[in-house]
């Protein structure tokens, strides 16, 4: 039989298939790291960054550092878990860099509770630890007071004395720039093996440069994880910590989603199911 005759043989069945797919279905690639092990690696990273970066600022006055110190805190922080994570879960290690990579079409909607979850259980342990260790220590009489030079706040609360507008204002701008770094750096378009170093930097330089304004938030979970153990003051500001960075990282996604790279949106694949 001939090359043609099996093709002519084949016809009536693919007629008879076509005819009956009907409904479309969204199905994305199932490939790579599961939810379970992203969330993971976000609650591990997240715990890294805040120790390392509030660690460093708690401690300031023990080692007679400077705010410099602090700084490279977080950005080696953030180094060190996007290099150890980024390949699992992308090492977002912030809510707004989430809300910003969704916003912006890099990630799926349905991961953003989940990780923002593990971010904040993340910085959370890492408050906890940090507040353990500080009330270890014989000579530290309020472990809750010690923990507020971590903490973030304005007003009577911003190490500088800036009011609620201008620290709206410098977490707003900050969180935009970081996202706006993050969505640069990972772009199809970006040089490999950047990304980490970048990001960190930038980290580190917007934390110092926020730091007489609201002591440095930028990162919700961070904000979050730490006014838990510090005074009722600080919870009580923390929703400045969310608001801010997530208008700044929502900001900074829906521009690069409307002017940026038409490769760098995630695609799925459209495939037909066949009716009952």
């Amino acid at each position: 039989m001939s090359q043609s005759s099996f093709e002519n043989a084949g016809e009536p069945d693919v007629v008879e298939l076509s005819e009956e797919l009907t409904e479309e279905v969204w199905v994305e690639d199932a490939s790579g790291p599961s939810l379970v092990a992203r969330m993971l690696a976000e609650l591990a990273g997240t715990f890294i960054l805040v120790f390392m970066g509030v660690g460093t600022a708690l401690f300031l006055s023990v080692g007679n550092n400077g705010t410099l110190t602090a700084a490279f805190g977080f950005a080696l922080g953030v180094i060190i878990a996007a290099v150890i994570f980024g390949g699992v879960s992308g090492a977002h290690l912030n809510p707004a860099v989430s809300v910003g990579l969704w916003l912006a079409g890099r990630f799926q909607g349905r991961d953003v509770a989940p990780y923002i979850l593990a971010q904040l259980v993340g910085a959370t342990a890492a408050g906890a630890l940090l507040f353990g260790l500080v009330a270890g220590h014989p000579s530290i009489e309020s472990a809750r007071e010690f923990m507020d030079g971590g903490a973030n706040g304005y007003g009577d609360h911003s190490p500088a004395g800036f009011n609620l507008v201008s620290g709206l204002v410098i977490e707003v701008l900050i969180a935009a720039l970081l996202v706006g770094v993050v969505l640069a750096v990972t772009s199809a378009r970006a040089v490999p093996g950047v990304a980490p170093f970048a990001i960190g930097l930038t980290v580190g330089f917007l934390v110092l440069v926020a730091i007489p304004f609201t002591n440095g938030a930028l990162n919700p979970a961070r904000a979050t994880g730490i006014a838990i153990f510090a005074d009722t003051w600080a919870l009580q500001q923390v929703w400045l910590f969310w608001v801010a960075p997530l208008v700044g990282g929502a900001i900074a996604g829906l521009l690069v989603r409307a002017f940026g790279p038409e490769e760098d949106l995630i695609t799925v694949e459209v495939i037909e199911t066949i009716e009952d």
